[in-house]
């Protein structure tokens, strides 16, 4: 078990590296919002909206991203014997808390968003 958990958090590591999780397209626009406190990183591994006022376009942007996301796990749990997909989801949005730059949003484990 410990085995399939190591393997699948190197798969995480890689696929989150370089699935691109957001397309180039979306990268400035991702990065926008994040700076701007309308988008963080939740614990679950998807984007999520920090403030209300965050409008459609940026709306549109996390659905897409997390959809891309979602495929992302699922094809790492196909791939690793044992896994669950809230364990990958659980293990990528620890990852990709820990790369959040200072002064951008993060959710909490009580589940509210600070700035990390």
């Amino acid at each position: 078990m410990l085995r399939a958990l190591k393997m699948m958090l190197a798969v995480v590591t890689v696929s989150l590296m370089m699935a691109g999780l957001a397309p180039v397209a979306h990268a400035d626009s991702l990065d926008d919002a994040k700076a701007a406190g309308l988008v963080g990183e939740q614990l679950d591994g998807y984007l999520g909206i920090v403030s209300g006022s965050a409008g459609a376009d940026v709306q549109r942007l996390v659905q897409d991203i997390n959809l891309r996301r979602k495929d992302s796990y699922r094809a790492i749990v196909e791939k690793t014997p044992g896994a669950t997909l809230s364990a990958v989801e659980a293990l990528a949005g620890q990852k990709l808390i820990g790369k959040t730059p200072a002064g951008q949003y993060v959710q909490s484990p009580s589940g509210n968003w600070v700035r990390k």
